[in-house]
């Protein structure tokens, strides 16, 4: 206990008056502590006093809320400003109603005098304390010019919460110019949802600069985005000027692979032809994401045939990022790998992903096959934290099996056997006794 006060009060440890009451296991005790801290303030207490706030003894509660308030003082400033957490803290606990005290501390911390030490304490905050001073520099804002002030600062930030929560606060602003612009302001926010939005609002307000915005926004990662400037385009212009400088950015060697990567992936979206013929050179790229948007291209648009030599080579690829390719497009009709290679890639990449498309792709092979897969992935899968997809796979095996009407050969037989065997152990008797039964109707035991 006298270790975690130190970290809790610092320095300001040895100067307390019996600060293991306040922390004792005796509500009497707590109670008479925290009055004590009422009645002479000290600094290095407001963490534990927060926490007293929410104490399951009503009357502790009581008079942790003098001694906060006798706390609410200039000299005790920087206590609040390194417990902003701490206040965010108290905002989700629900052992009493804080919205009394919590409008209280923001009323103290939003003051003219005090404001600006805390927005500048706040930079070291949480995520969830930085929200909070926004909202405590949006309450104290004196007029309009501020405001947009604060809800650009947020919108250029880095968090993508804060950035969203400015952004719905601009259509409460009066003035149009500046609705206008903090929206514009939202096209060039680091985070994607934003950027939608942003855009979005462009397109359905337009005006001279819209145009502009949506172009310079084509090229964008988020396919969001993306869809919003292509709507627009297509309605207004057209997209052969776009089309050609994502051409042009899709075959430039000297940039980043991640560009080249969004430029293909416009032109997919926009032109295929161009899509296609930009993406030929890379399916023997270096790149392994570039490899991959190649194939990706081939098999959104190619036959049946051409599909299956795509996925083909998905699979012989040396990158299990251009792999993985295989168990997101392999369906019905289209050529999938052998049972023993499908396991063998699933156990290669050892990913809960490549479980999950094991488990959706075992329905292309007959009966005895996906038993056999899920039986040979099982340990994979339980090591993986998969146990209830797997236990819920096996539960359907039973109906899907109803329409197999010829049993495993022997060869099967034998190693259904020895898999199961190894795997019925670890189930529970209801689902060992239905398999039991299906699996011994065809000799396997």
């Amino acid at each position: 206990m006298d270790e975690f006060l130190k970290q809790l009060f610092g320095e300001v440890y040895d100067d307390l008056e019996d600060p293991l009451g306040v922390c004792s296991d005796s509500g009497f005790v707590r109670e008479s502590a925290v009055k004590a801290l009422a009645s002479r303030p000290q600094r290095g207490t407001l963490p534990v006093l927060l926490v007293r706030l929410n104490d399951w003894v009503p009357q502790v509660r009581i008079a942790a809320g003098e001694a906060v308030r006798s706390l609410m003082r200039p000299e005790f400033l920087p206590d609040w400003m390194a417990s902003i957490d701490a206040v965010v803290a108290l905002e989700r606990t629900r052992r009493t109603n804080h919205t009394a005290m919590l409008n209280e501390i923001a009323g103290f911390l939003s003051r003219s005098e005090h404001l600006s030490q805390v927005i500048e304490a706040s930079r070291s905050a949480g995520l969830h304390g930085r929200r909070y001073v926004l909202d405590l520099a949006w309450r104290a804002a004196q007029d309009e010019s501020e405001r947009v002030r604060l809800l650009e600062q947020a919108l250029f930030g880095d968090d993508v919460v804060l950035a969203t929560q400015a952004l719905s606060r601009v259509e409460g602003l009066t003035s149009p110019a500046a609705r206008r612009r903090l929206y514009e302001a939202a096209c060039q926010s680091p985070c994607a949802p934003v950027r939608c939005e942003g855009v979005r609002w462009a397109v359905e307000q337009p005006d001279e600069a819209t145009d502009l915005v949506v172009r310079r926004a084509c090229l964008d990662v988020s396919p969001h985005v993306r869809w919003w400037c292509l709507r627009w385009l297509r309605s207004n212009g057209g997209t052969e000027r776009e089309v050609a400088n994502a051409v042009a950015v899709a075959g430039d060697a000297l940039l980043p692979a991640r560009k080249r990567s969004t430029a293909m992936q416009f032109l997919a979206e926009a032109d295929v032809s161009s899509a296609l013929a930009v993406s030929e050179p890379w399916l023997t790229t270096e790149s392994a994401r570039l490899r991959r948007d190649a194939l990706s291209v081939r098999l959104a648009n190619g036959s049946h045939d051409e599909k299956t030599r795509w996925l083909k080579q998905a699979y012989a690829d040396p990158s299990p990022k251009v792999r993985r390719l295989l168990f997101a497009k392999a369906h019905r009709g289209v050529w999938a790998p052998t049972v023993d290679e499908l396991v063998a890639s699933v156990q290669h990449e050892q990913t809960p992903e490549a479980v999950r498309a094991l488990l959706s792709m075992r329905r292309l092979y007959a009966a005895w096959d996906s038993l056999q897969c899920l039986l040979l992935v099982w340990p994979l899968g339980i090591q993986l934290g998969m146990g209830p997809a797997l236990v819920g796979a096996l539960k359907a095996w039973p109906v899907e099996s109803c329409a197999c009407r010829h049993g495993p050969n022997a060869a099967q037989t034998t190693l259904l056997a020895a898999l199961w065997s190894a795997q019925r152990t670890q189930l529970d008797a209801s689902l060992r006794q239905t398999m039991d039964f299906h699996l011994k109707t065809f000799g396997i035991e």
